[in-house]
């Protein structure tokens, strides 16, 4: 068998992006907004099924870990997802 390498600077990295994945709820939101592009929390929550504030607060650790941005619209916020590794799991084909 020969040796697999991966960097090892490269492992928390992956592990973090696929953790962030492993949440039902943050998978079902970032499906939405990958579908949707910017989008409310409002709209989020009518399109997922979830209430405003399981989204509000799932939006909120997306954001800590950096893998959705926000962005101000007169007084609404919409969130679209960040460029790195999670969006670009979530771009792969099936």
């Amino acid at each position: 068998i020969a040796a697999i390498t991966c960097p090892s600077a490269a492992v928390p990295a992956r592990a973090k992006a696929f953790a962030v994945l492993g949440d039902p709820t943050r998978l079902t939101l970032l499906i939405a907004i990958k579908a949707a592009g910017p989008i409310s929390v409002s709209d989020l929550a009518a399109a997922s099924g979830l209430n405003d504030t399981t989204v509000s607060q799932t939006l909120r650790y997306l954001r800590a870990a950096e893998v959705v941005s926000a962005e101000r619209d007169g007084r609404v916020i919409r969130y679209q997802l960040a460029d790195g590794p999670v969006a670009a799991l979530l771009a792969a084909k099936e």
